[in-house]
């Protein structure tokens, strides 16, 4: 079978965060059990060079649009198209100029990109069984493929972000008016790439089976609910997975000593350099990690509101991350306040990502909702016990074995109080868990299944 993702970003290339991995991972276990799954992304001006980049050609979209197709492949293997077009993608950014901001022609930006992913194939000479889509900016080309008999599948990493557009750019969709209906993409007067995709997409996947029925309700579907109840006999939710020889503490370069299950002593040696690294005092609980974007959906206003709590109950925090300018202040402010005992860093970088993973003693996910997550995962692959809010994949990967959870910001004390005493009740309980933790297994591997399975539904509806 031959799969084609089209996304938004693929780690290392282009990355912000657990859409990046997922588009490299996949795939590469995919391939690994005989498929041949490949990647389509924007060539973005921010792609780093001097990477090995072949041309491979020019193309035209449907509505004759030039653009040119590069080639170039993963360290792990996998082949990645980039798809060149000056105006659109020579920029700053991949979708705007900071982090927190957007450009204002994105509607235009991504819906170019779906037609020229839909005429690639002239170019690449690779025609793929099924397009896999992912996330609102790949949200037309489903709609670019309906009724060509060609199958898409369409996942859904985080429902807060829709591609939602006023009326006045719908022609840069280059869609007949006839779609811009409620039973189409028209969404309360605007129109909506994500909505588009979900009506008419062969198959649509979410990160986690929890997730798959939360986002059929109000309180996280985000105004598509009633769409995603519609097409429930065409949605499937499957977790991530982690890649367990990229996320390994038992070669992990980033790391100051390695570590496994059976020999551990490593394990003590990372939470001893990280404290050493943070500039963090001795302290009698354990060594708290969190690696987030700093932003509402991650729960960090309960984090900073119970600060005085986790600190009070003898625990340190390192944290790791960029976000809001508002909770970056805040959590600066925090460290200045409890000098040795809160550490924060305003940063992104996987090598100080991974030794808080590897050096932490608990991992804290307060999300207030969490399609799948990645970090709790990573978290247990290095030995880093997870206190996470049972929402979404935090509660299909972690349970009363593996960690602590809780669903209220009410519970939240009680979660850490429950920390506190498997904590102090000595090694043993507490090494056990972590146990637990690192034999757990996550990796794309056991996901893979259930993706063919959903990609052969996907071509027999396409043909239907």
């Amino acid at each position: 079978m031959k799969v084609l993702f089209a996304a938004s970003e693929v780690y290392p290339l282009a990355s912000t965060g657990g859409l990046a991995s997922v588009v490299s991972e996949l795939p590469a276990a995919l391939n690994r059990e005989g498929t041949d799954a490949r990647v389509m992304i924007p060539f973005y001006g921010d792609i780093p060079g001097g990477r090995d980049v072949t041309w491979l050609g020019a193309g035209r979209t449907f509505l004759g649009e030039d653009f040119g197709i590069a080639g170039t492949e993963l360290p792990n293997g996998v082949m990645v198209y980039l798809v060149a077009r000056d105006e659109e993608f020579s920029r700053k950014g991949f979708y705007g100029p900071t982090p927190d901001s957007s450009w204002p022609d994105n509607f235009r930006r991504f819906a170019f990109f779906s037609r020229a992913v839909e005429a690639s194939c002239a170019v690449t000479g690779f025609h793929p069984d099924v397009f896999h889509c992912h996330d609102w900016q790949t949200g037309l080309l489903p709609v670019y493929l309906r009724g060509s008999g060609r199958a898409s599948v369409f996942t859904i990493h985080n429902m807060a972000f829709q591609g939602r557009f006023g009326p006045e750019s719908w022609a840069s969709a280059g869609l007949p008016d006839s779609l811009f209906h409620p039973g189409g993409l028209e969404f309360w007067g605007d129109w909506n790439m994500m909505k588009g995709a979900i009506v008419f997409a062969s198959a649509v996947t979410t990160v986690s089976p929890s997730y798959s029925r939360e986002i059929r309700t109000p309180r996280f579907g985000f105004g598509l609910e009633a769409v995603l109840e519609r097409e429930k006999g065409k949605l499937t939710g499957i977790l991530n997975g982690i890649d367990p020889d990229c996320w390994n503490p038992g070669n992990d370069p980033s790391l100051p000593a390695h570590f496994a299950i059976g020999r551990m002593a490593g394990k003590k040696k990372c939470r001893t350099s990280l404290i050493r690294e943070t500039g963090l005092g001795p302290s009698d609980g354990p060594l708290v990690g969190m690696v987030s974007r700093l932003t509402p959906q991650k729960g960090v206003d309960l984090l900073l509101d119970s600060l005085p709590g986790l600190l009070g109950r003898g625990m340190s925090l390192v944290v790791l991350g960029t976000g809001e300018a508002r909770y970056e202040r805040a959590f600066r402010a925090a460290a200045a306040s409890h000098p040795g005992s809160v550490a924060v860093r305003i940063d992104y970088s996987d090598s100080f990502a991974r030794r808080v993973f590897a050096g932490s003693d608990l991992f804290l996910m307060p999300s207030q909702f969490e399609p799948c997550g990645l970090s709790q995962m990573t978290a247990m692959r290095y030995g880093s016990v997870p206190l996470v809010r049972k929402t979404g994949g935090l509660g299909d990967t972690v349970d009363s074995s593996t960690g602590f959870l809780f669903e209220s910001p009410g519970e939240f004390p009680e979660a850490l109080d429950a920390v506190t005493g498997l904590w102090n009740s000595g090694p043993v309980p507490w090494s056990a868990m972590m146990k637990r933790c690192m034999e757990a297994d996550h990796s794309w591997k056991n996901r893979v299944p259930s993706y063919l399975d959903v990609y052969t539904q996907a071509l027999k509806r396409a043909s239907e």
